[in-house]
């Protein structure tokens, strides 16, 4: 599953690549930075960012649907290297094998090189930016995801540790599978011991919210046999995600996950 991004997670540096590279998007507003001030290029430097910023975004990413772009700012603000908002949004994307039914991003306070910028140099981001995120991901998302050559290369080289009585058992993962419930999600995977044969394996489990920025199993169960076995002991320690990353909302919905918060863009 392309869960929330971790430190050790198998898929966490591609999931903050992929908010990096659409968060970009918000920020690139160079050529408006060459025109000169006079009032009839001032007036046209909101109107000239927009799709300059888009064009941008539909270069970076394989795929993307309905893309909409709004800057909001004065044109001294721009001109400044300030833009107050700035907010994108799509649907569909795909970006190396990532997929996300659709997106939102809600950008504030975005303070750029403008001086530099204007002497030829990289165009970058000063502060740390704070931008608010809404997705929603649905299960033909996240199984398109788990399918993807990146993740494919990472689970064969990754080890899941099962609780087995008394003993942790270190297995292999392949060909996962996620389907959502209400409240709930259910993942199908073949597991294998080095060297050994592969066993399909079922295993439910809730997910809550710690705090800002961990994640919490509830109830996991394996299911063998029809039969729910309840595994207490994987519910006892929190997932962590990434400092730059905050939850305000984390539903399991029939056939969808969404998710609304914060991720904090670094320079």
């Amino acid at each position: 599953m392309p869960s929330f991004p971790t430190s050790s997670s198998p898929v966490s540096s591609n999931p903050r690549r992929l908010n990096r590279v659409i968060g970009w998007g918000l920020f690139l507003a160079v050529p408006v930075c060459l025109l000169p001030s006079f009032p009839v290029f001032g007036q046209m430097a909101t109107g000239l960012i927009n799709p300059l910023v888009a064009a941008w975004i539909r270069s970076e990413v394989d795929e993307v649907e309905n893309l909409n772009v709004q800057v909001i700012g004065s044109d001294a603000q721009l001109f400044n290297g300030t833009i107050p908002q700035a907010n994108v949004s799509g649907d569909n994307l795909l970006y190396q094998g990532f997929q996300i039914s659709s997106l939102q991003l809600q950008g504030s306070d975005i303070r750029l090189n403008v001086a530099e910028a204007i002497q030829g140099r990289p165009l970058r981001v000063l502060t740390p930016v704070p931008v608010q995120v809404s997705l929603r991901l649905t299960e033909d998302d996240l199984n398109k995801t788990l399918q993807s050559p990146l993740i494919q290369e990472q689970l064969a080289q990754a080890q899941v540790s099962v609780p087995i009585g008394n003993q942790t058992v270190p297995f292999l993962i392949s060909d996962p599978s996620v389907s959502l419930e209400l409240g709930q999600m259910r993942v199908q995977a073949n597991l294998a011991v080095p060297n050994g044969d592969p066993l399909a394996v079922t295993f439910t489990t809730g997910l809550a919210v710690i705090g800002e920025n961990q994640l919490q199993l509830v109830d996991p169960n394996w299911i063998s046999d029809g039969q729910s076995i309840p595994i207490p002991a994987l519910s006892e320690t929190p997932l962590q995600l990434d400092p730059g990353v905050r939850i305000d909302r984390l539903e399991l919905a029939e056939g969808e996950l969404l998710y609304a918060g914060l991720l904090t863009i670094m320079p």
